[in-house]
């Protein structure tokens, strides 16, 4: 069998990735939890830049990893986040 992740693990882990980025916007804006995964994170949760640094945080500490400013800055979404943080998880650039 390959290394590579089969598509049940890379879903479930996607999953847990959402599930934390949720957790954690809901203790920073608990009415932004709902928001859809396309939708601009700062905007529709009315997140600042020192919120989204706090949202930032609680993940990292949930997920016990460092997330790069480059892909804080390059996420625009729940959905782009997740990505990023999938990518980072799985060592790829």
């Amino acid at each position: 069998m390959s290394g590579a992740p089969s598509s049940a693990a890379a879903d479930a882990l996607a999953a847990s990735i959402e599930a934390t980025i949720r957790e954690a916007l809901g203790l920073i804006r608990p009415s932004a939890v709902g928001i859809a995964g396309d939708a601009d994170l700062a905007q529709a949760a009315d997140l600042d830049s020192a919120e989204v640094m706090d949202l930032v945080m609680e993940i990292e500490d949930h997920l016990d990893l460092s997330i790069p400013v480059e892909t804080v800055a390059q996420a625009r979404t729940i959905d782009e986040l997740c990505a990023g943080i999938l990518k980072l998880k799985r060592g790829t650039p």
